[in-house]
C-alpha cells in the first residue's frame, strides 16, 4: 500500500559537535546514574526519587534513570526494561539503528519510545534530551526506519498455513472452526474425511482512522466522515490479537470498501485465508469466499443487544459474529491506548506520518510477542459474552450439524452456522 521513503537530515547542534564519541556517552550515563542511584540507596528512597535534579541529567542519563526501574521505564517507554533491551538488540543487529558520535542508540530509542508512548513533541524531547529539534528530528527518523524494517518481520501470521485452531475459538465451538457432524448431505449420507480442509475462522479485519495532520490544500481529502482528518487504516487481527497485516497511507474520506478491496486485491503481503479458512469482518464490506460477513437488515453491534438479546436467526448469527469478531476492534483500542501518538500525529510530511502508523503496530506485536505485562491487553481478553455460554454448551445437539468443508460457499457455510447457532439456544 504506502511507499516508504528514507528521510536525511543534515543539520547538527552545536552542542553535539563537543562530543567525542558515544563511548563517552556510555561513561558520563554510567557516572551520573551511579550518581543518582548512590544517593537514593543512601536515603532509602526508590531509584526515581533520585537527589539528582532531572534538569541536570543528560538524556543517556535520564534514560539509563528509567531502565532502573521497572515502572518508571514502563511509564515512559511503554515498555519495561528486557522488552526495552530486546527491541534494542534486535533493531541494531538486524535493521540497521546506529549509534553516533552524537548521540548512541539507547537514547535515540528512548526518544522515539518516549515520543511515541506518551505522545511528546519534538520540542519536549529536545528539552528534556538536552538536544537540538535537528538531532531530535535526525535520531527520530533513524530508529522509525529501523522500526519500519523490523515491521516487515513481525507484522505477519506466524503460521501462514493456519493449521491451528486457536484456544479462544473453543468459546465458540464448533460454529466457527470445523463441524463434526454425520448427518445428511445434499440428501444422503455423508462421512468426513480428514483430508477434507473444514471450514475455520482465522482473524478479522476492520479499518481504523488515525488522526493525522495535513497541509491546508489536502484537508478536505483527508476529512473523514466523523469530521476530522485521518488515514483510513486497514488492519487483519489473529485470535492473539496480534496485527498480521495493516495498510496505510489511504486518504480518510476513501470509502473502508475500497481500501479492502484494493488491500485484498494488490498488496504483495496479504494474507490471503487458504480454502476451508476465513476471516471475519464487518457490515461495510461484501460477503466473499474468504471473508464472511453478518447479515445485513439485522441487528449486528453489541450494544444495539443491551436492551433485548438476539431474536431471529440472522440476529443470532449476527450477536455471535460480532462477539468474535471484535477482537480486531479491541485490538485497535489496546494498540492506540499505549501508543498515544495516534491519538494525534504531529506534522510530519504524509509518508512519515505513515510510517508512524506502521511503527506503532510493530511494537503493539513486539509487546505480545514478549509476554509484556499489560492490564489493557488483559482487560481486552477478557471482555465478550455468547449466548452459548449462557444457555450452556449441554443444549448443542451435535445430530443437528452438518460437516462444512472448503467446498461449500461462504454463504452456505454462513446459513449453516445461524441455523445451528439457533438450535443451540433453544
Amino acid at each position: 500500500m504506502s511507499s516508504f521513503e528514507t528521510s536525511s537530515y543534515t543539520s547538527e547542534s552545536d552542542s553535539d559537535l563537543s562530543d567525542d564519541s558515544s563511548t563517552w556517552w556510555d561513561m558520563g550515563a554510567t557516572i551520573g546514574v551511579a550518581a543518582a542511584v548512590a544517593a537514593t540507596r543512601s536515603s532509602g528512597c526508590a531509584v526515581q526519587d533520585a537527589r539528582l535534579p532531572l534538569q541536570e541529567l543528560t538524556g543517556r542519563q535520564w534514560v539509563d534513570v528509567n531502565l532502573a526501574d521497572s515502572k518508571k521505564c514502563y511509564k515512559n517507554f511503554r515498555l519495561h526494561p528486557p522488552a526495552f533491551h530486546a527491541l534494542h538488540s534486535t533493531l541494531v543487529a538486524n535493521h540497521g539503528l546506529k549509534s553516533t558520535l552524537q548521540c548512541d542508540s539507547i537514547e535515540a530509542l528512548g526518544m522515539f519510545l518516549w515520543s511515541c508512548g506518551t505522545r511528546q513533541s519534538q520540542r519536549q524531547i529536545a528539552d528534556r534530551f538536552g538536544r537540538s529539534t535537528d538531532t531530535v528530528c535526525r535520531k527520530f527518523g533513524e530508529v522509525l526506519e529501523a522500526m519500519v524494517s523490523f515491521a516487515n518481520t513481525i507484522i505477519r501470521p506466524r503460521d501462514s498455513s493456519f493449521r491451528m485452531v486457536h484456544p479462544r475459538l473453543l468459546r465458540f465451538s464448533p460454529f466457527f472452526y470445523g463441524c463434526m457432524l454425520t448427518a445428511l448431505k445434499h440428501g444422503k449420507p455423508y462421512t468426513a474425511s480428514d483430508s477434507i480442509p473444514r471450514q475455520q475462522c482465522i482473524g478479522a479485519i476492520d479499518g481504523t482512522h488515525i488522526p493525522v495532520s495535513v497541509v491546508e490544500q489536502a484537508h478536505d481529502d483527508f476529512i473523514n466522515r466523523k469530521g476530522f482528518t485521518s488515514q483510513n487504516v486497514l488492519a487483519v487481527c489473529d485470535m492473539d490479537m496480534r496485527f498480521t497485516f495493516v495498510a496505510t497511507g489511504k486518504k480518510g474520506a476513501t470509502h473502508d470498501m475500497a481500501v479492502f478491496r484494493e488491500a485484498v486485491d494488490t498488496a504483495e503481503h496479504f494474507p490471503h485465508p487458504p480454502p476451508g479458512k476465513y476471516y471475519l469482518v464487518d457490515s461495510g464490506y461484501t460477503l466473499r469466499e474468504g471473508y464472511m460477513a453478518p447479515y445485513r437488515k439485522a441487528r449486528y453491534h453489541l450494544k444495539e443487544f443491551d436492551a433485548k438479546g438476539p431474536e431471529s436467526v440472522s440476529e443470532v448469527f449476527n450477536y455471535h459474529h460480532s462477539c468474535l469478531r471484535n477482537i480486531v476492534e479491541r485490538s485497535f483500542g489496546v494498540l492506540k491506548n499505549k501508543w498515544q501518538i495516534l491519538k494525534g500525529i504531529p506534522f510530519y510530511s504524509m509518508e512519515k506520518q505513515s510510517k508512524i502508523i506502521v511503527a506503532c503496530f510493530a511494537l503493539h506485536n513486539f509487546a505480545l510477542d514478549n509476554n509484556e505485562p499489560d492490564m489493557d491487553m488483559d482487560e481486552m481478553f477478557g471482555q465478550g459474552t455468547t449466548y452459548l455460554e449462557r444457555v450452556g454448551e449441554q443444549n448443542i445437539k451435535m445430530s443437528d450439524w452438518l460437516e462444512l468443508t472448503s467446498n461449500d460457499d461462504i454463504a452456505t457455510v454462513r446459513d449453516w452456522i445461524a441455523t445451528a447457532l439457533t438450535l443451540a439456544m433453544r
